[in-house]
């Protein structure tokens, strides 16, 4: 509840469900003390209850039962679909051939790799002729970024923050000719000595981007942040695009190796222009992350706009503030400081 960008508070959206299956257990061990129970035991198990149910409220929408944010599409024309593969393959990864096999078998239209650093170049050199049109920034710093697609696309390296975080904006031809946008984002997590302000920036900027265009837009990538925190909430209300996993499931896709401590920081959100036809996790290719499918189809005129041209004026505070916060947070690090 504290709106703050220190690292060591905004941690704490992560694990979200791992706290609440922890409280439940504790709650339980609680019940089963002997009686006669004490006030310090019904205070336990009422402060217990209200921290669970705190807890369940931000992923509860994630559950299958809940109302769904995208709209599903059973089938879709070839002309108006776009598959998307996206992939942290994890910087130190050397299992290379089964991120390219990988590719090769899902046989996406659009392909994101983001900890790529300059190797992958050679290593996606044999996928080149099915993959024509390309934007990409591999560096080693972890933040290295390519994109592939096999549509006609003009794309450009945007570094909106950082100098060493890239970012791409692309502009995709769908088979019928219609025009859509794409983000490919990839910002910094928060973690010890790197608070989340600078990554709560960029995704507000991607966001007030998408509203203003007001076209057909996918933001595509690994956000660093899961899609229940205020970072994520805030862009969706800047942006007005949904989430198709709400009301269909979690897919949490790190930490691959580690089953309890799982979470989604893969993420897509489109706009309502788009409806969901599928959307998997995949196998793991050695990394720390699975890789996500997602397949959409444009239900509507790419540039029909379904949103206000502004957001709320509360919003928009939020997101002035937010990007104040980033900025001299960026500065800051820019100095040395």
């Amino acid at each position: 509840m504290w709106r703050t960008d220190e690292w060591w508070v905004r941690i704490w959206d992560f694990p979200r469900l791992q706290l609440a299956v922890l409280l439940a257990i504790v709650m339980v061990q609680i019940l089963w003390l002997p009686r006669p129970r004490g006030k310090a035991v019904w205070i336990s198990l009422a402060a217990g209850a209200a921290a669970l149910l705190w807890q369940l409220s931000h992923f509860a929408a994630y559950v299958p039962l809940a109302a769904k944010q995208v709209a599903s599409a059973a089938s879709c024309p070839p002309e108006r679909s776009l598959t998307l593969l996206h992939a942290n393959v994890l910087q130190t990864n050397r299992e290379h051939m089964a991120v390219l096999d990988l590719v090769k078998l899902v046989d996406a239209d659009v392909v994101l790799l983001v900890e790529t650093g300059p190797e992958w170049e050679a290593v996606l050199a044999p996928i080149a002729p099915r993959y024509p049109f390309r934007a990409a920034e591999t560096v080693p710093n972890t933040y290295g970024m390519i994109l592939l697609s096999k549509l006609p696309m003009q794309a450009v390296v945007r570094h909106r923050l950082q100098p060493a975080v890239p970012s791409i904006d692309a502009r995709l031809r769908l088979r019928g000719g219609d025009i859509v946008d794409l983000y490919a984002v990839h910002p910094e997590p928060p973690i010890p000595g790197n608070d989340s302000g600078q990554r709560d920036a960029e995704l507000v900027l991607v966001g007030r981007d998408v509203r203003a265009r007001g076209r057909a837009a996918i933001v595509i990538g690994d956000l660093n942040d899961v899609a229940w925190s205020r970072t994520s909430r805030l862009f969706g209300e800047i942006s007005e695009m949904g989430d198709p996993r709400v009301g269909r499931g979690l897919y949490p896709t790190f930490n691959a190796r580690i089953p309890f401590l799982r979470w989604p920081l893969d993420h897509l959100f489109v706009t309502p222009h788009f409806d969901l036809v599928a959307i998997d996790r995949l196998p793991d290719v050695g990394s720390d992350h699975f890789p996500m499918r997602f397949k959409l189809c444009l239900g509507s005129p790419p540039g029909a706009r379904h949103t206000p041209a502004t957001a709320l004026p509360e919003v928009r505070e939020d997101a002035r503030e937010q990007l104040r916060e980033g900025r001299e947070a960026a500065a800051e690090e820019a100095s040395g400081g």
